[in-house]
């Protein structure tokens, strides 16, 4: 979730979060590590019950990022504020966050075969981005048999269901909606409903026993978003 206003200062970040947000905040200022700049945002992770990866605008109007629950759903969290007040504070007594290269500019000066590889490797290390890649590949073989496969493999739970699964579960239902919408956006519709379908029988009552922070009812909100955007798009049209 992102939201867009005036430049970063003490100000606004109070006045976005709410006092009980900012307050809590000021546990976390130590929390806060990693800080750096990359096309100009401020990234940094910080640390509490889980680790949030967070960003933030460095100049111009005012615009966050935090992958904790409670920003997902639209709340400027205290994750946010603390990056936000360290950044504040370090740049304010000339201690800029370093730069990082832009990896955009080093993955297009590589070859294809270089490309390719490195994607396979790190795959090797994510199982969310074996996934992901997974799912494009049948998704572009147009194979709804392996379709079925991946999301039944990913999707389908039983209790007793570990608590710190939750993340790797949410991003799996992520990443299948991004497999939704590729397959409606290539006119593959009825592919699309069968995948819709899968999800929804398999995701109908995890919520009712699964113990996360959101992160689940976060990636299903997004779904049920995915398929009304869907439905309310005129035929023959491109989804936008």
């Amino acid at each position: 979730m992102t939201s867009r206003m005036p430049e970063l200062s003490r100000e606004h970040l109070l006045d976005i979060a709410g006092q009980p947000s900012f307050d809590r905040a000021l546990d976390y200022l130590d929390r806060v590590s990693g800080r750096r700049l990359s096309q100009g945002r401020v990234h940094a992770t910080v640390s509490g019950s889980a680790r949030y990866r967070v960003q933030l605008s460095d100049e111009g109007n005012f615009s966050w990022g935090c992958d904790c629950p409670w920003a997902l759903e639209g709340n400027c969290c205290k994750h946010v504020v603390a990056l936000g007040l360290v950044h504040l504070f370090e740049r304010e007594h000339g201690e800029q966050a370093p730069q990082v290269p832009d990896a955009a500019v080093h993955l297009r000066s590589l070859d294809h075969e270089s490309l390719v590889g490195l994607l396979l490797t790190e795959a090797g290390y994510s199982p969310a981005l074996t996934l992901a890649l997974e799912l494009r590949a049948a998704a572009a073989a147009g194979d709804t048999e392996a379709l079925s496969s991946l999301v039944a493999g990913e999707l389908e739970v039983h209790e007793p269901f570990p608590r710190e699964q939750a993340a790797d579960y949410a991003r799996a239902v992520h990443a299948v909606v991004d497999t939704v919408q590729l397959l409606e956006e290539t006119g593959r519709a009825g592919a699309a409903a069968e995948v819709l379908e899968a999800v929804y029988a398999y995701t109908d009552e995890v919520e009712d026993f699964v113990e996360d922070d959101g992160e689940i009812a976060a990636a299903l909100e997004r779904l049920h978003q995915s398929t009304t955007e869907a439905d309310s798009t005129p035929a023959g049209s491109v989804p936008g």
